[in-house]
């Protein structure tokens, strides 16, 4: 999480940029406003086709948010997962012959969750203690590939490509602080993540549980009267 702080930074200045631009409303106190979070989550994607599978690890989210009144607010975002892995591991078939097996898997993935917080109590004046719903709709595509090399020649055993649409129910907790009248920061564990694709059934694959998120909003400011 360390290393995305500088990422999370970084595009909340040009968000602000960009809210400054477009805030051009007379009125003072808009509910709009704009953010950026990230995550922990993964998601464990299924398709009708082989490979069957594949795994999608968001980074960063953006998004635009309403508040509906004092203690609830909607939001939808957007998020984009590029994810690669490679396994590799030999097998001996005799002293003097090994076989080289490697497995290279790479997914991406578009996501536009759509959020629902609502605030459940002030601690203190600026922190606010929430609940969070958000249902996350994912278009994907996983490409997997095997080779086989045994004695400098390498083999292509296996090559598939799926598309689909998987969709999670995720829910959770969480901590708002107001750091001044335009800015705010978040953290959040989510406790229940479930997907739609499997009947909400809970199953020991991703989306885990217990996954953090943090990120920041900046709120619409009031306009100076001329």
């Amino acid at each position: 999480m360390k290393n995305l702080i500088p990422i999370l930074l970084l595009l909340l200045l040009s968000f602000t940029s960009m809210a400054q631009q477009i805030d051009t409303a007379n009125t003072l106190g808009s509910k709009y406003f704009v953010g950026v979070g990230a995550s922990t989550i993964g998601y464990n994607l299924e398709y009708k086709h082989e490979p069957k599978d594949g795994d999608s690890r968001p980074v960063a989210t953006v998004y635009v948010g309403y508040k509906l009144n004092r203690r609830a607010s909607v939001q939808i975002g957007f998020s984009y997962a590029g994810n690669r892995s490679n396994n590799e591991y030999i097998y001996v078939e005799a002293q003097d012959k090994l076989i080289y097996y490697s497995e290279i898997s790479h997914t991406r993935a578009v996501a536009i969750p759509v959020t629902f917080k609502y605030g459940i109590f002030y601690p203190f004046r600026r922190l606010q203690f929430y609940g969070t719903a958000f249902i996350t709709p994912i278009i994907s595509t996983t490409n997997v590939k095997k080779t086989e090399r045994h004695e400098d020649v390498t083999t292509l055993t296996y090559n598939a490509k799926a598309s689909g649409f998987n969709a999670y129910l995720t829910a959770g907790l969480g901590l708002n602080y107001g750091i001044s009248k335009q800015l705010e920061g978040y953290g959040e564990i989510h406790l229940l993540s479930r997907s739609f694709n499997r009947g909400l059934a809970k199953k020991d694959e991703y989306p885990y549980p217990g996954s953090l998120a943090i990120g920041l909003n900046y709120k619409f400011g009031m306009k100076r009267q001329h």
